[in-house]
């Protein structure tokens, strides 16, 4: 077996890997929350909007008044749903550079 094989093999378990990982994360989204939470004083009661977009348009959802708890928990949401974005997009960087380099390779 030489240098060019054994690198091939890695590069397409790397690959193998990458998609695995990309499909877990793109199920992942579908549960959390997005977009960004919004509070607006009215005649001196706070309520909550969630803001996001579908398509072009723009969606502002009343969520009502919250306590605390629910506050930090739908901004945690939206905050590990970021991260979790975060990862996809870079995750679709390197398959795109990986299937370049295991394509030229071959």
């Amino acid at each position: 077996m030489n240098i060019m094989e054994i690198f091939n093999g890695i590069v397409k378990e790397e690959i193998e890997r990458l998609e695995s990982l990309k499909k877990r994360y793109e199920h992942d989204l579908e549960g959390y929350m997005r977009g960004c939470l919004i509070k607006k004083n009215i005649k001196g009661n706070f309520y909550y909007y969630l803001n996001y977009r579908d398509k072009k348009k723009k969606i502002f959802k009343y969520l009502g008044r919250l306590n605390e708890d629910e506050v930090l928990e739908i901004e945690r949401k939206i905050e590990k749903r970021r991260k979790i974005k975060n990862l996809l997009s870079q995750i679709k960087i390197d398959l795109k550079r990986l299937k370049k380099v295991y394509n030229e390779e071959k």
